[in-house]
C-alpha cells in the first residue's frame, strides 16, 4: 500500500447467515499520508453580480473576493468572472505575482450590479478560464457566490434545473474541476437545496451566509480548505464484487449521495470506479456501500466481498491503495448479531441525510402530514446521534406546523447544513 494514499474498510455486519440473500454495509475510508505539501492553486471565482446585489451585498462580496485573491502566492494560479444577464471575465487566469494581484484587486472593486441571474453562463465563463490548467500537480476549484435563484437573460426564473447540475457534473467528472457554492442572504431569495445540490455535483461544500457581514467568514472557510489540497482527482475503485450495489454515498467529511455505479465486468470480475475529488491535509473521507450477496454454495468459512482500492497522481506518479474485504459465514446467532458500531454510526448518518431529502419533498408537497411523520422519524435519528443544534432545528418547525405556519425556506436551509454535518464517534 503506497504511504501516499491509505485505504481502511470495514463491515457493519462481519458475519452473514448462511441462507438467503443478505444486505451488508461496506465502510470505505480514504486518507492522504503524512508528510505530504500542499498543493498549488487554480482557482476560479464566479460572483453573482445581478441587480439584487446592489448595496451592501456587492459591497462585502468585493471586499470577500479580494481577501482571497490577497492570500494568493505566485505558485497559485487564479480568475475571477461575473454573471448577470450574461456574464464576462474580470481577471483572467493568471499566476498570482505581486503586480497581478493589485491589478486583480483594483478590478474586482470597480464592479457594479446589475441584470438578471444568469448563472449557467456563469459556470460557463468560469470553467473556461480554469479547465485548461487543471493538472493533478495542482488542485482546480470554483467558488461560486449567488443571492438569487437562476434566470434566463430576461430575467424569468429557470424552472428546470438539470441543465445546470449536469453541467457542474461533467465538469467535474471530464476535467477535474470542483465547485463549491456560497448562498448570500436570506435562503427565501435563493434555492438553497438547487446550491447544495450543484456543490454535490460538483465534489464541492455549500455554504450559507445569511447576513452580508458573514460572508468573508465563509468565503475565507472554503478557502481554507481548498488550500489544504495535498490530494488531487482521488478515485475509489471496487473490483472483484461477488454482489449487488444499492447505493455509494460520502458521510465523513459531510454528505454526499452519488448515482449508483455503473458495473462493468473487467478481468477484474465486476468493478465500478468513483473520481471523489481532492484529500485534504489530515482529513480522513469516508463512504459507505451498500451490498446485497447471495448466500454462498458452500460454508467455505470466509470468502471474498470485493477489492478496494484509492487511486490518484502524486508527484507525478501514479499511487494506489488497496485492500481485500472478506466475508465470514456463520450460522452462529451471537455471531450475526454481532455490528461494528463505526460502521453503523456512518449508516444512521446517512439515513438522517435522507431523512432530510424526505423533509424537503414532503416540504414542496405542502402535505403537513407528511411532514410532520417525516419530522418525528429525523428527530428521532439526530436525538439518536446526539446532534443538539439539528435537533432544536427540528423542534422549531414541529412547533411551526402545530401552530399552523408554514416551515420557511430559512428553516429547511438550516437543517439541510445541520444534516450535511457529520458527528463521528469519540
Amino acid at each position: 500500500m503506497a504511504d501516499e494514499l491509505k485505504i481502511r474498510t470495514a463491515l457493519d455486519k462481519e458475519f452473514r447467515p448462511l441462507r438467503g440473500d443478505f444486505l451488508q454495509t461496506l465502510m470505505i475510508e480514504v486518507s492522504p499520508g503524512r508528510g505530504l505539501n500542499t498543493l498549488p492553486l487554480n482557482l476560479g471565482i464566479l460572483l453573482d453580480v445581478s441587480g439584487s446585489m446592489e448595496g451592501l451585498k456587492l459591497e462585502n462580496a468585493r471586499q470577500a473576493c479580494q481577501l482571497l485573491l490577497d492570500q494568493l502566492g505566485p505558485q497559485d494560479r487564479a480568475a475571477v468572472c461575473t454573471f448577470s444577464s450574461g456574464a464576462r471575465t474580470i481577471v483572467p487566469s493568471q499566476m498570482f505575482t505581486d503586480s497581478v494581484k493589485a491589478d486583480a484587486k483594483r478590478t474586482v472593486a470597480g464592479v457594479n450590479s446589475m441584470g438578471a441571474t444568469e448563472v449557467l453562463r456563469g459556470l460557463n465563463q468560469v470553467y473556461s478560464e480554469v479547465a485548461p490548467h487543471h493538472s493533478p500537480e495542482v488542485t482546480t476549484f470554483v467558488i461560486l457566490l449567488s443571492d438569487g435563484e437562476p434566470t434566463d437573460a430576461q430575467g424569468y426564473f429557470a424552472e428546470e434545473m438539470t441543465p445546470f447540475l449536469e453541467r457542474a457534473d461533467a465538469e467535474f467528472k471530464t476535467n477535474g474541476v470542483s465547485l463549491s457554492t456560497i448562498g448570500l442572504g436570506p435562503a427565501s431569495d435563493y434555492d438553497a437545496s438547487f446550491l447544495r445540490d450543484l456543490a454535490d455535483r460538483g465534489a464541492g461544500k455549500f455554504l450559507m451566509a445569511k447576513e452580508p457581514q458573514e460572508l468573508a467568514d465563509a468565503f475565507q472557510d472554503e478557502f481554507g480548505r481548498i488550500q489544504s489540497t495535498v490530494i488531487s482527482d482521488v478515485t475509489i475503485e471496487v473490483s472483484r464484487l461477488n454482489g449487488k450495489v444499492r447505493r455509494f454515498w460520502r458521510v465523513v467529511p459531510d454528505k454526499k449521495i452519488f448515482d449508483p455505479p455503473k458495473i462493468e465486468d473487467t478481468g477484474a470480475g465486476a468493478t465500478f470506479r468513483v473520481p471523489v475529488g481532492s484529500l485534504q491535509n489530515d482529513q480522513p473521507q469516508s463512504y459507505v456501500v451498500d451490498i446485497v450477496t447471495s448466500a454462498p454454495q458452500e460454508n467455505v468459512g470466509r470468502g471474498l466481498l470485493c477489492q478496494v482500492a484509492a487511486e490518484a497522481t502524486v508527484g507525478g506518479q501514479i499511487v494506489r491503495g488497496e485492500t481485500n474485504v472478506l466475508v465470514s459465514y456463520s450460522d452462529n446467532d451471537i455471531e450475526l448479531a454481532q455490528r461494528n458500531p463505526e460502521v453503523t454510526k456512518l449508516l444512521e448518518e446517512a439515513i438522517d441525510y435522507k431523512l432530510q431529502m424526505d423533509l424537503e419533498q414532503a416540504v414542496k408537497s405542502g402535505d403537513k402530514r407528511k411532514m410532520t411523520a417525516v419530522l418525528e422519524r429525523k428527530k428521532k435519528m439526530t436525538q439518536r446521534l446526539g446532534k443538539t443544534s439539528a435537533t432544536k432545528v427540528l423542534d422549531d418547525m414541529e412547533q411551526t406546523i402545530e401552530a399552523g405556519g408554514d416551515i420557511t425556506p430559512d428553516d429547511l436551509a438550516v437543517s439541510s447544513v445541520e444534516s450535511k454535518k457529520t458527528k463521528r464517534l469519540g
